[in-house]
């Protein structure tokens, strides 16, 4: 049964089943490189974090992946802006101007100290309270009458019920502000209208296959080769370094390393 799975991902794959050797065992590994304090200069790590947003006044947004720790806004010299704990069941948004969305509240950009509640509204939610409340009903009575609340409830904000759903919101991509309240018709709750580009890490070599990783189907490990600055370095083909502008300075940044000042 095993070389059968390893068969399957080969055919899926379309490559050498056959691990080589490293083709560059000179260059130096990226986890070690980024210790050289000469070359790199540490912000922050990749360690518990799950969401990482560049806003477009160069500063962070860190969502951590702990429900009870706060986010926090920071700038490059790690100096702290604004942090807080908001409530992950309810959406969290930022807009084109940088203003915050979550706990139904409004937090005014730049600072902000300023803040104002703002009604919130999550379809998805709407519709599983208006289910519970019909659920006496006999099936078909109880649609109708799910279907025709969110009709209404909808209407104020110049939308329409997601095609084929009605309790599961799955396939919306409305999140937004609308009559000047917040409107979600997705299942991810976490939103930001800003988000500075990411550049791509040219490669001086192609990928080198050095070994399968188990599991249910075996997965091919592969080591990919990047110049940065003339600098070569390799690492996992799944690492996916880039870099990012921030202050008019070139940064490295991967989401399982973190975020890095390039100072060569």
């Amino acid at each position: 049964m095993k070389y059968i799975s390893l068969i399957v991902v080969i055919l899926l794959f379309g490559c050498n089943p056959f691990p080589k050797k490293d083709a560059h065992p000179e260059v130096p590994l990226l986890a070690d490189l980024l210790k050289d304090e000469t070359k790199f200069k540490k912000v922050f790590d990749g360690k518990d974090f799950g969401e990482v947003v560049f806003l477009n006044d160069d500063r962070i947004l860190i969502k951590p992946n702990n429900s009870n720790l706060p986010f926090k806004i920071f700038d490059v010299d790690n100096k702290v802006i604004f942090k807080a704990v908001y409530n992950w069941n309810m959406p969290f948004y930022i807009d084109e101007k940088g203003n915050l969305y979550f706990n139904q509240q409004k937090f005014f950009y730049p600072d902000y100290k300023k803040q104002e509640n703002f009604k919130t509204v999550v379809v998805a939610d709407s519709l599983s309270k208006k289910a519970e409340q019909v659920k006496g009903l006999n099936d078909s009575l109880g649609l109708q009458a799910i279907k025709k609340y969110e009709i209404e409830l909808l209407k104020p904000y110049n939308l329409v019920p997601c095609e084929n759903s009605i309790v599961i919101t799955v396939g919306c991509s409305v999140f937004k502000i609308k009559n000047n309240t917040l409107i979600v018709m997705q299942t991810d709750l976490f939103k930001s209208e800003q988000n500075k580009p990411q550049f791509e890490i040219p490669k001086f070599d192609d990928d080198v296959l050095t070994g399968w990783n188990n599991g249910r189907l075996p997965s091919p490990a592969y080591l990919a080769y990047y110049e940065l600055n003339k600098q070569k370095f390799k690492c996992d083909d799944m690492t996916n370094p880039k870099t990012i502008t921030l202050k008019s300075n070139t940064y490295f940044y991967a989401s399982s390393l973190g975020l890095y000042k390039v100072l060569f």
